[in-house]
């Protein structure tokens, strides 16, 4: 019977301080997407059902990694720097929620 002990490698770490929540790019990150999603159902018509608020997350992550710097390349969005160059012309984005009128 033998045991397998994996090897623990070295891996630099920086700790965050207590309570300095504003030096943690992951919490921050959090805290602005919070805020964005908020901002977006603000904007909802009043006749949006909100039962449906998750069907919203795609766009607001979109459009939030569009107007997001990318911290790789800060002349690029953090949506370039993953998926490229978004083309507004073949996939337009409107405000969420918004009504419309088909005909």
């Amino acid at each position: 019977h033998s045991c397998h002990i994996p090897i623990i490698t070295q891996k630099i770490m920086q700790l965050v301080p207590t309570n300095v929540h504003q030096r943690n790019a992951a919490e921050r990150a959090i805290r602005t997407f919070n805020n964005h999603f908020i901002a977006g159902l603000y904007s909802l018509n009043n006749d949006f059902p909100l039962y449906l608020w998750d069907k919203l997350l795609p766009q607001a992550k979109l459009t939030f990694n569009l107007l997001r710097g990318s911290r790789m390349n800060p002349k690029l969005s953090a949506w370039a720097q993953l998926n490229g160059i978004y083309d507004f012309n073949s996939t337009p984005i409107g405000p969420p929620g918004t009504k419309v009128l088909l005909h």
